[in-house]
């Protein structure tokens, strides 16, 4: 479908929404002179890319677990917290509002039968805090209070990085929710604020010497607004879980977390390539979606220089999701912590952590290398404690409520963000040796500690013990295996390797940063006489939208946009040269300008 109009006076800037397959045209007015006259407008034009639309209808899922029990506020002893959890009540997507109602369900049972335990037959859940986690994984301790730190000690804390923690919905109480946290656990206190519509991009440097709560809503184009999203109790213990773990891993760190207006993958992508504009830093995502023939066409917003982003493999088992999947991505799988408060902890494949081969997307260089019997790209990456059942502590509030309840959390979500504040903190140690960002770190896992024997024993626990499925690749195995990847953190070890890796500019040596918007078009070619037209080339690796802004065109001309391109129409060309100049910004926050020559010869 097209339409023409007349075009406003000189100061107007015209604006045109268009869908996938229909395209809008506006066309110049003037007093039919020849190209030396001023442009009659600027126009501007937007348009919906099919390489990069998405699939319609696909929505992610965050990925938490929760074990089925009432936790009492978390007590001060050594060791971890034992429980019998609720029997037969899922733990996937588990609220307190959920458990709640199942609790009563089973005291309203258990009072019918006469049975005084209605929680006899459970299974036996150990809940963690900040410290015994620290503490089973290797990672700096605490120091006693964040003031008079040395340049070194603050960067242990990765003071001066930024985590971007993106996510679908609103959670009201998260600053309560985490100042709670803070103080039952002796971690620093963050200071917070809404992000303004408005603000300007990239944000400040973070701080090196405090940690900041930010708070951005972001529409589902990735713009900024002052509106939050509605509020869904699921993706409420999802974010409030992100940001308690990622802060207890990188407490200096400043938090960014990103509100999407929904859980569709497009809304969640451009949510990611708004933190893309916010400024170098990782992006952690505790969400997915199956995999289809659509995911690479995502990648684009994985390709920010000094960005690292990862992501949860999910929670079904034997399963490839996306972001994880992503070549550019970290994929996060999960395991079943045993940890007594001191001594080495020991850990095994938890069931239900996602991982697998992908259908879709091709073996990245840094696998092909390292990694054997896998002809596509292989999931998980790496791995951290995930199980409901081997918990951590999160502290949640209900819109209304003024107590906040204590919930035992799990799934790859809880792993994913914790492996954020690990690379925020390799970053501020990389920073204090005066070294760039990691940005995309599978290289330096994959060829510089993964296929090294003496580093890999130091950096990582292979895990090698349990599966996620009956499937001949479902199994842990000595080595990399796709549960786990290459299994969980000796953090302190691994931090030394990931401050002594060497990386490329755009974070990987294997994978070319995305280079924006480019016109493929140079010059068209008319007669005088006849009615013009034209096509205008141009991409957008990865993006789903494009702005397209057009000034020097005479009087006459018209322009519409598709997918396949910029038509350029033109019914009375006169002749000689005109050069428009034509601007491209895609929705991942890039932008390029260029000239195309419009020649009308003599008829």
């Amino acid at each position: 479908m097209r339409s023409n109009r007349p075009l406003s006076p000189p100061s107007q800037t015209l604006t045109q929404a268009i869908g996938l397959l229909a395209a809008a045209a506006l066309t110049g007015c003037g007093g039919g002179g020849g190209p030396a006259e001023p442009p009659s407008a600027v126009v501007a034009l937007s348009v919906n890319l099919a390489g990069g639309a998405g699939p319609a209808g696909v929505i992610a899922q965050p990925s938490f677990h929760t074990a089925a029990v009432d936790l009492d506020a978390p007590d001060d002893g050594p060791a971890p917290h034992r429980a019998l959890a609720l029997s037969g009540v899922p733990t996937r997507g588990l609220t307190r509002e959920r458990l709640d109602e199942a609790a009563g369900r089973s005291r309203a049972l258990a009072a019918g039968s006469g049975d005084a335990a209605p929680m006899a037959t459970s299974t036996a859940v150990t809940t963690y805090t900040p410290a015994q986690i620290r503490a089973a994984y290797g990672w700096p301790a605490l120091p006693a209070g964040t003031t008079g730190l040395t340049a070194a000690q603050a960067a242990q804390l990765g003071a001066g990085q930024t985590i971007y923690i993106v996510n679908a919905k609103h959670d009201p109480n998260i600053v309560t929710e985490l100042a709670t946290f803070n103080a039952k656990f002796g971690l620093p206190g963050c200071g917070s604020r809404t992000l303004a519509a408005n603000a300007g991009l990239p944000l400040a440097a973070a701080s090196t010497s405090g940690c900041e709560l930010v708070v951005a809503y972001s529409t589902a184009a990735g713009a900024l607004t002052a509106t939050p999203p509605a509020y869904d109790s699921g993706w409420a213990t999802e974010i409030a879980l992100d940001v308690q773990w990622a802060h207890a891993t990188a407490p200096l760190a400043r938090l960014v977390l990103i509100e999407a207006p929904d859980a569709g993958v497009t809304s969640l992508s451009n949510a990611v390539a708004l933190a893309n504009k916010m400024g170098p830093g990782v992006v952690s995502m505790s969400f997915g979606a199956s995999e289809g023939s659509w995911t690479t066409g995502y990648d684009g917003v994985f390709s920010a220089a000094g960005m690292s982003y990862l992501a949860a493999t999910g929670d079904n088992g034997s399963a490839v999701s996306w972001p994880s999947v992503s070549s550019k991505v970290v994929g996060v799988g999960g395991t079943t912590l045993t940890y007594g408060g001191s001594g080495a902890r020991s850990e095994t494949v938890w069931s239900g952590t996602g991982g697998g081969t992908s259908a879709y997307v091709a073996l990245p260089s840094y696998q092909s290398g390292t990694i054997g019997g896998y002809a596509r790209r292989a999931v998980a990456d790496v791995a951290f404690n995930a199980d409901p059942n081997s918990g951590q502590y999160v502290a949640t509030l209900a819109p209304g409520a003024t107590t906040v309840r204590w919930v035992s959390a799990g799934g790859t979500s809880l792993a994913t963000p914790q492996w954020a504040g690990l690379l925020a903190v390799a970053n501020a140690m990389r920073a204090a040796a005066a070294k760039p960002l990691l940005g995309q770190p599978h290289a330096a896992l994959y060829l510089q500690i993964g296929a090294v024997p003496t580093q890999y024993a130091a950096a990582f626990k292979d895990v090698a013990s349990g599966s996620n499925g009956s499937c001949s690749g479902c199994s842990a195995r000595s080595g990399y295996d796709t549960p786990t990847g290459w299994g969980t953190p000796n953090v302190s070890a691994l931090l030394t390797s990931l401050t002594g890796a060497s990386v490329t500019s755009s974070g990987t040596s294997t994978t070319a940063a995305s280079s924006g918007p480019q016109l493929s078009t140079a010059s068209l070619t008319g007669t005088a006489g006849k009615p013009f037209n034209g096509t205008i080339g141009y991409s957008a690796p990865g993006a789903s939208s494009l702005s397209i802004t057009i000034s020097g065109a005479p009087g006459g001309m018209s322009f519409s946009a598709t997918s396949a391109g910029l038509s350029v129409g033109w019914p009375s060309p006169v002749v000689g040269s005109t050069h428009l100049v034509i601007t491209l910004r895609d929705n991942l926050g890039q932008t390029s300008t260029g000239t195309v020559k419009v020649t009308i010869n003599a008829g």
